[in-house]
């Protein structure tokens, strides 16, 4: 399969081998299709690059289908595909769930091997004298299941991450949901340089609240995240290599250069 990452100087890539969850999902008896468009380098919330072009929102072409993994997104809400693969490592996999209409997880690290992937997330300065256990614990990439029916992340979840990966989680254990504690956040976020949440979905959030606390007999309780105005900084930072390409020589040119 076309092992791009959405570069001109990788547009002849082919890569040798199934990534670890591709092999797992074989084994299951998956077909696969194909391997869909996404943004350059995997580092966008659109899924464009100068190799495949622009993919469009299948609802409204006028509009994107988020990303990095938003060609994935959009073949699912097309009815092209019924689930599928995706990265996350700042939202890759739950923006284009969110944009098309579809479902989407990011599990915890670990669980699904990132093993295959381009390019691989690298880490700041001030990590390189981590183990490496504890850069695992610390990295924020993800693979994980987009479908276009809920109930099937967790049948496709439990395929990609095969055994060694379900060994790290408990899926079977029984959760009591009146037992836990319930946030809403977002719905009052009103801050320079920050969109404003459309009533639409202010609505809708609220609405959902309100089920869990009828259907549930619980408190959804309204939290305004007063340090989130940083979460992009941090992001950032801690997207910085601590040596080799970084994503500044890679994406030179819109990645032609080699």
């Amino acid at each position: 399969m076309p092992n791009s990452s959405g570069l001109v100087s990788r547009k002849n890539v082919i890569a040798n081998d199934d990534a670890p969850p591709v092999a797992n999902m074989k084994k299951a008896g998956c077909i696969v299709l194909g391997v869909t468009n996404c943004s350059e380098l995997c580092m966008w919330y659109e899924s464009a690059n100068f190799v495949y072009g622009r993919t469009n929102n299948a609802y409204d072409i006028r509009r994107i289908v988020g990303g990095s993994s938003g060609g994935e997104g959009c073949i699912i809400s097309a009815a092209g595909s019924v689930m599928g693969i995706g990265a996350d490592i700042g939202g890759s996999i739950r923006m284009p769930a969110f944009f098309n209409g579809v479902f989407g997880h990011k599990p915890s690290q670990g669980v699904v091997s990132n093993d295959g992937q381009f390019p691989l997330e690298t880490f700041s300065k001030e990590l390189e004298s981590l183990s490496d256990h504890e850069l695992e614990k610390v990295s924020m990439m993800a693979t994980g299941p987009l479908c276009r029916y809920a109930a099937d992340l967790d049948p496709l979840l439990r395929v990609m991450a095969g055994p060694d990966g379900l060994a790290k989680i408990t899926l079977d254990a029984p959760v009591d949901l009146r037992a836990l504690n319930y946030f809403s956040a977002g719905t009052d976020l009103k801050k320079l340089l920050i969109s404003p949440l459309e009533p639409e979905l202010c609505d809708i959030q609220l609405k959902a609240a309100k089920y869990l606390e009828d259907a549930l007999g619980v408190k959804v309780q309204q939290k305004f995240l007063h340090r989130f105005k940083y979460s992009v900084a941090i992001w950032s930072a801690r997207m910085q290599s601590k040596g080799g390409h970084s994503f500044t020589d890679l994406m030179g040119d819109h990645g032609s250069q080699k």
